[in-house]
């Protein structure tokens, strides 16, 4: 059986798999091991390099609606045309299998079963399949910020009204 903490470090190491996917060469790899600087203009360029937003304009909300790497980008582009020319037969022959190749990667790198592993549209959907499938039951506590984001905020008030849970917002 899993604690939370170790469900917790293995969300953790997943997260960690994702940034790695974006690695092109060893030079990236160096890069993403050097000890991270804010004044380091050098690293933040190569950040800055990876994306298409616009110098017109600063993203300050990243939780809720971030720009995808050019990688993703690309990647999406290729699926998307490679997709609209047999749609049928690539949604349930070729992306679906790849799904599951995906599932088990994952499922070997968190060491688990990969029926264990979930693949989730985004994170708001993450967070909404993490709130929900807590154990949660009547009286048990849970900690929150005023300050977060308003769809979980929402989800935990689901949970309160639905189960019981009490939440203490800091």
């Amino acid at each position: 059986m899993s604690s939370r903490r170790t469900f917790l470090k293995n969300i953790a190491m997943t997260s960690t798999a994702g940034i790695w996917s974006q690695v092109t060469s060893w030079a990236d790899v160096e890069k993403l091991i050097k000890p991270l600087q804010a004044d380091e203009e050098d690293f933040w360029g190569w950040v800055r390099m990876q994306y298409t937003v616009s110098a017109n304009m600063i993203n300050l909300n990243n939780g809720g609606v971030s720009p995808q790497p050019k990688s993703v980008q690309e990647a999406l582009f290729r699926y998307t045309e490679m997709a609209n020319q047999a749609p049928s037969y690539y949604l349930w022959r070729v992306l679906d299998e790849g799904k599951e190749q995906v599932r088990r990667k994952l499922a070997d790198i968190i060491r688990v079963s990969s029926d264990e592993v979930a693949i989730n549209r985004n994170t708001t959907e993450s967070l909404m399949t993490v709130i929900h499938g807590l154990n949660l039951k009547k009286g048990d506590e849970v900690v929150l910020s005023k300050y977060d984001y308003p769809r979980m905020m929402n989800a935990w008030k689901a949970r309160e009204k639905k189960d019981g849970i009490v939440l203490k917002w800091i």
